[in-house]
């Protein structure tokens, strides 16, 4: 059972308008000021949540080159439309729509931190 996968991000304004294009909304959020931490949590309509996290020490951080090591997969009906509408929005596609394994298909864009997401087609 999934409860959360927490995503540090660079600029929280800017990671929520990108999630919020990939069909999540806000449902919650705190500050820690001792810390200078904020956060903002996020769920799809399958449930899925995700946890945005904002450090100012975040500016600097990189996640892996490497797509498929660390990413975040969400299910779409159709890919090629969400692509097209994601493109549209600015959105680059890092990994073009693939024949997938275990999925039928699939795609990569990146988060505005850099943070690999995979678009599975269901």
């Amino acid at each position: 059972m999934n409860n959360h996968l927490a995503i540090p991000v660079k600029n929280l304004e800017e990671s929520k308008n990108f999630y919020q294009k990939l069909g999540f909304e806000v449902f919650n959020s705190w500050k820690k000021e001792k810390q200078e931490l904020e956060a903002v949590w996020m769920q799809d309509r399958n449930g899925y949540k995700i946890e945005l996290i904002y450090h100012p020490k975040n500016k600097d951080f990189k996640f892996p080159e490497v797509t498929e090591v660390q990413h975040l997969g969400i299910g779409v009906k159709n890919l090629e439309e969400k692509l097209t509408e994601l493109q549209k929005e600015g959105i680059e596609i890092t990994v073009p729509i693939t024949k997938g394994v275990t999925v039928k298909y699939f795609a990569f864009i990146k988060d505005p931190n850099g943070f690999s997401i995979e678009l599975v087609e269901y």
